[in-house]
């Protein structure tokens, strides 16, 4: 039998957005960052699925962020919360396959962890999440933000307690 995941995004879900110059970015660097609170995701793994992070930071490949801040970000992520894997893409450019809305980052993972993206969902708040999911087969989640009004997803959710409630409702206890 094949496995299943839930995908999360970074920042919008794990750390709050920066706004610099009328427009939100991701952090970049340790002051910038405002945790949220994702008490309760493990709950998820219970359900047997893997945790895994998705992420875009095309500020990489820009050289305007430190690659040693998104490695330790990331290892702060993993280890709080246990997470399976992380997948960045460093890239600018939109057409680069591993760049969200492009399904290159979930193949990767599907390959890895022998996933039915028919069985996954992403855990995201922008369009370039909910596209992403259309394109794999999967189903999206938007956790609802005030600058995100208007994205169309499958489901929508506004904490960890509604998401786990989400989850009651569509997985089936005795699939687990």
């Amino acid at each position: 039998m094949l496995g299943k995941a839930l995908f999360l995004d970074r920042d919008g879900i794990f750390n709050e957005l920066v706004l610099r110059d009328g427009t939100y970015h991701s952090p970049r660097n340790w002051n910038e960052v405002t945790h949220y609170n994702l008490e309760g995701l493990g709950h998820f793994k219970s359900l047997g699925f893997q945790l895994i992070m998705v992420t875009n930071q095309p500020d990489i490949e820009r050289k305007i962020i430190d690659s040693t801040f998104i490695d330790e970000l990331h290892r702060y992520y993993q280890e709080r919360y246990s997470l399976d894997k992380i997948y960045v893409c460093p890239f600018s450019s939109n057409d680069h396959p591993l760049k969200k809305p492009n399904p290159g980052m979930f193949f990767l993972a599907q390959k890895e962890f022998q996933l039915d993206l028919s069985h996954c969902f992403i855990l995201g708040d922008t369009e370039k999440d909910t596209l992403a999911a259309r394109r794999c087969g999967m189903k999206s989640i938007l956790w609802n933000r005030n600058y995100n009004q208007g994205v169309k997803a499958d489901f929508t959710v506004d904490s960890i307690s509604s998401l786990q409630q989400l989850f009651c409702r569509l997985i089936d206890p005795a699939s687990i």
